[in-house]
């Protein structure tokens, strides 16, 4: 499972399918993020090229990407590294955008769902491949 095609197929695609099931579950939702996220790492093996400058440029290619990323290292980590700094950032905390609740314990998986759903896209597009039930 080295290359990044393959690596959708086997593990984002379901993980992906088992979140599109179970849409309302914080469970499926972080798993299916780090399983999008991890996707660079086959894809910077493939390329021969570091996984961190390539993480950097997805994350700049597409919006949902870099939130997916947020969300599996807020996840991991409790907070991601866009996260521990922000009270010097202006605007509405990048977690509050993602649906979590003041305390960080709920989160509204609403707007997550198509965030995920085009992440998915994005790193399929990134293949040359798609995702069999998506458009």
């Amino acid at each position: 499972m080295k290359t990044l095609a393959r690596y959708l197929e086997v593990i984002v695609n379901p993980t992906y399918d088992e979140f599109h099931a179970n849409s309302s579950s914080f469970r499926h939702a972080y798993l299916t993020s780090v399983a999008i996220f991890h996707a660079v790492d086959r894809a910077a093996e493939e390329r021969g090229v570091r996984p961190a400058k390539l993480r950097q440029d997805w994350c700049k290619e597409s919006l949902e990407f870099k939130l997916v990323d947020i969300l599996a290292h807020h996840f991991k980590h409790v907070k991601s590294n866009d996260e521990k700094n922000a009270s010097t950032r202006p605007g509405i905390p990048i977690v509050r955008v993602l649906g979590f609740d003041d305390a960080g314990e709920e989160m509204d998986l609403r707007h997550l769902y198509f965030i995920i759903r085009d992440a998915v896209r994005f790193v399929h597009k990134k293949a040359g491949t798609t995702h069999p039930r998506l458009p």
